[in-house]
């Protein structure tokens, strides 16, 4: 494989070698400009309306106007709601996003997989026998196209994504299949909505041996 995502980091093992243990997170500089964007938005809209608010608080005559208007001031705290969910939202899922990570563990006959956010750590574990095969799934976007080197699993939520590369050699993938005993499937295998191939073999979009 050649220029594997920043967002997969091998700890320990090696690719065509159990066990296989891989550490996935976002990649910081691609989630940055967004996070920027979403601070600056809630300095200039969320922060001015906290201190509007707080103010209004402590000062008693805008407190006895408020009390006075109780419309006025249900729409001012709705407003100040909204525009708070708004900003705060995206920005938080975009610092848990950059603080997560998921370590992947394949290892005497088991795939464990661990979620952890600066929240919560939540794992679960499939024996690798009920997997059905791995796959190659191609990803484009306005400057690339990457393949992802798939674990499928029958229940779409237990498919766990091994590495991401440009380009994927086949006789590497067949390796992998191998050291996995499981075997090479079509890419619309990845997605579970018609379930696993049955194992059959596709090598269209891989790279030749040794690419």
């Amino acid at each position: 494989m050649q220029q594997q995502s920043p967002e997969f980091v091998v700890i320990s093992g090696a690719m065509y070698q159990l066990p296989i243990t891989l550490r996935r997170s976002e990649p910081k500089i691609a989630k940055l400009p967004g996070l920027l964007l979403m601070a600056t938005l809630a300095a200039l809209i969320v922060v001015p309306q906290i201190g509007l608010a707080v103010y209004a608080v402590a000062s008693p005559e805008l407190r006895a106007v408020l009390v006075a208007n109780p419309i006025a001031a249900v729409e001012l705290a709705i407003a100040l709601v909204f525009w708070a969910a708004l900003v705060c939202w995206p920005l938080r899922n975009i610092v848990i996003a950059m603080a997560s990570d998921r370590i992947i563990d394949i290892r005497n006959g088991d795939v464990m997989v661990v979620d952890r956010t600066p929240f919560s750590t939540q794992g679960w574990r499939m024996p690798l026998s009920t997997y059905a095969g791995v796959s190659v799934k191609i990803r484009t976007s306005l400057s690339s196209v990457v393949r992802d080197v798939v674990l499928v699993h029958p229940e779409a939520s237990r498919s766990v994504t091994l590495a991401t590369a440009e380009q994927v050699g086949q006789g590497e993938i067949l390796e992998l299949c191998r050291i996995l005993g499981l075997p090479l499937l079509r890419p619309d295998a990845v997605t579970g909505a018609n379930g696993p191939s049955g194992g059959h073999k596709f090598d269209a979009d891989l790279a030749p041996a040794g690419a």
